[in-house]
């Protein structure tokens, strides 16, 4: 079996839990007997990030066991990047997270893949590449924001824009209780009733749309203007506040270790 290792925590003296992500059978915890010990083969072979083959034995409680673990893709480049670390680190632990426990996701599992594969061959990484992930991972796990039409009154996505061009009062929101773009209209009544509405322009939206639609390369040569960027960083992470049930870390800090 083929997998991604997630995560590895301490586990009695000499052993760890190992969290691996399959195409089989989505995010398990497995054991690994004596990883820790110096003479333990499987010790560098279980590095987070990394994909593994590795077979299965399984125990006389609820437990399973890792057996003959053999690395198949270490992505060693991207290990020598403190910022591309930084990246992957975060991206592992909204996977823990977000995948629930024994949830078969075939395509998950080959979007990370891509994902790790496309950032081993870069030199330098961009912190838009994480915010293009987490909103991905976020749309395939059932969370994809409306951004056609108003969620409201299903005014257009064009029309939306058209009415904000001609009177900049007019201006759209994110309805996070909706899930998606709302227009002006529909943002006045739902503010003057007491509902919450996230302040977003045409320019986010537009962002946003491109993030959830475009392949790593795309988003990777995308040129935007930090302010811009600061824009749309804080929609996606208010968005992914709103749909999980912890608090992150901005990972908008991330970029000042690429300066």
């Amino acid at each position: 079996m083929y997998g991604i290792v997630l995560s590895r925590r301490d586990f009695r003296e000499a052993d760890q839990v190992i969290a691996i992500l399959t195409a089989e059978e989505g995010k398990r915890e497995y054991i690994a007997r004596g990883v820790k010990k110096i003479t333990s083969r499987n010790t560098s072979n279980l590095e987070p990030g990394m994909l593994v083959s590795f077979g299965i034995a399984e125990g006389k409680k609820e437990w399973s066991y890792l057996t003959n673990v053999q690395s198949v893709e270490s992505f060693f480049h991207f290990r020598q990047s403190l910022p591309t670390l930084h990246i992957i680190g975060y991206s592992l632990d909204a996977l823990l997270a977000m995948l629930r426990e024994g949830e078969q996701d075939t395509e998950i599992y080959h979007f990370f893949i891509s994902y790790l594969r496309f950032l081993d061959q870069q030199s330098a990484v961009k912190t838009l590449l994480l915010d293009a992930f987490l909103i991905q991972l976020f749309s395939h796990l059932g969370y994809h924001p409306s951004l056609d039409a108003c969620v409201v009154c299903e005014k257009s996505y064009k029309d939306i824009g058209l009415e904000f061009l001609s009177a900049s009062e007019q201006k759209p929101g994110f309805y996070f209780a909706g899930g998606g773009v709302i227009c002006a209209s529909c943002k006045k009544e739902k503010q003057r009733i007491g509902e919450s509405i996230y302040p977003c322009g045409i320019k986010e939206i537009n962002t946003l749309r491109f993030l959830l639609a475009s392949s790593w390369q795309d988003v990777f040569s995308f040129s935007l203007a930090e302010e811009e960027y600061k824009l749309v960083h804080k929609l996606i992470y208010e968005f992914m506040l709103y749909h999980s049930e912890r608090k992150w870390e901005d990972w908008g800090k991330i970029s000042l270790l690429m300066t």
